[in-house]
């Protein structure tokens, strides 16, 4: 019986303190404003941040794509997107939103000043594509310049695309003040001056501090 008693009082005192050392370990909340919490605009009482989905259905599967850098008002939120159809033939899309009328503008911000939902109507007609230019083969990555046009370092709004050769487009606008653009080629660079053929390029990037230099990475053939 006195084994029993000192064997229980052991198991007690075993659990007292795995209990002591577990609460350690338990977290403490975090305060209302801090990270993963919620904002501090709902937190006062305001209206909560308005949150909007946009889609657009491209006419093939979309591989690659990338965000423009542009500062410029008509240049904001746009997207270009490569194709992928298993044959030479492919294409690029750019892809912009739709800008808001004034009395659109007015409306939303009138209902989420009141807290009111600020659902658009059909979302999926705010995207359309501004231009479109055909790619050999799929890209394998696109890439808009770093240059976002801060200071006028740069006059033309540039992107590229790698596949078989690394190429350099530029896009403007067409004058027809519908938002629409107007696709060029700059270059086509091709470091393999020996072959017919060359070795699929399979990405690349843009150096953000030079946008004059870019690094590509090919298969070894």
């Amino acid at each position: 019986e006195k084994i029993a008693k000192d064997n229980r009082r052991r198991l007690e005192n075993k659990m007292a303190s795995t209990t002591m050392a577990d609460s350690h370990h338990i977290p403490r909340q975090a305060p209302v404003g801090a990270a993963g919490s919620r904002s501090d605009t709902h937190q006062q009482g305001g209206p909560p941040q308005r949150k909007e989905i946009y889609t657009y259905k491209a006419p093939w599967t979309v591989f690659s794509m990338a965000w423009s850098h542009r500062i410029e008002s008509n240049s904001q939120f746009r997207l270009a997107v490569g194709s992928f159809v298993e044959q030479y033939s492919n294409a690029v899309q750019i892809i912009k939103k739709m800008p808001l009328s004034k009395a659109e503008e007015a409306a939303m911000a009138a209902a989420q000043a009141s807290g009111e939902s600020t659902a658009i109507a059909d979302p999926d007609s705010l995207l359309y594509k501004a231009c479109e230019f055909d790619h050999p083969y799929p890209c394998t990555k696109i890439l808009w310049s770093p240059d976002n046009g801060v200071g006028g370092r740069s006059s033309k709004d540039l992107l590229a695309t790698t596949g078989d050769y690394l190429r350099v487009w530029s896009v403007s606008d067409d004058g027809s003040g519908r938002g629409t653009l107007t696709p060029h080629k700059e270059a086509l660079l091709n470091n393999n001056k020996t072959s017919e053929y060359c070795a699929p390029l399979t990405s690349f990037d843009w150096n953000e501090a030079d946008p004059n230099v870019v690094g590509t990475s090919s298969i070894d053939t």
